[in-house]
């Protein structure tokens, strides 16, 4: 900015020129000066403003995100316990599936709900089922009739004990892990 000093003259003239080479050289009025300077002093003081609630927002997020600090901030009651490591939904059941008549069957494969979960390698299977889990026997690859009985059950199964299946082609099924809850 150029400071320039203007003599007080009775030319008008010489006043024009003054001006003329004062708005020439990019100089504003002091009332526009005043003007960008409340225009900056505003648009500081906003931007601030902006960053301080930004900060809050953030820190906010960040205490809430702990389960200690959100029971004091928050007054409303959880509905419910967060669950831990392990949650059992479901109660297990168990079955044991025995082939009959022969001592080992390795063709013949156990199934639960179509992926393979076993085969009899020696006489006996064992299953760890759930709900509405369908067991069935895969005997595509047999050449001879097996029986199969289901020879042991968990309690919540106990309807179950002693069905026995004959498995000669193709996919048998045995039974649907049904509590009957």
């Amino acid at each position: 900015m150029k400071t320039i000093i203007i003599k007080k003259t009775g030319n008008r003239y010489h006043q024009e020129a003054l001006d003329r080479r004062h708005k020439k050289d990019g100089d504003s009025s002091p009332e526009e000066g005043k003007k960008t300077l409340l225009c900056d002093r505003v648009e500081r003081i906003l931007r601030n403003i902006f960053v301080i609630v930004f900060v809050m927002f953030i820190a906010a997020q960040a205490v809430l995100t702990n389960d200690r600090m959100r029971g004091l901030l928050v007054r409303e009651a959880l509905d419910g316990e967060p669950i831990g490591d392990e949650a059992v939904l479901f109660e297990k059941c168990r079955m044991e599936l025995k082939l009959n008549g022969m001592p080992d069957c390795p063709e013949l494969k156990v199934l639960v709900n179509g992926v393979e979960a076993g085969a009899f390698h020696d006489s006996r299977v064992v299953l760890e089922l759930k709900e509405g889990d369908v067991v069935e026997l895969d005997a595509s690859r047999l050449l001879v009739h097996a029986e199969v009985q289901i020879s042991a059950v968990s309690r919540n199964l106990a309807h179950l004990l002693g069905r026995t299946v004959t498995a000669a082609n193709g996919i048998v099924p045995v039974a649907v892990a049904d509590t009957g809850e």
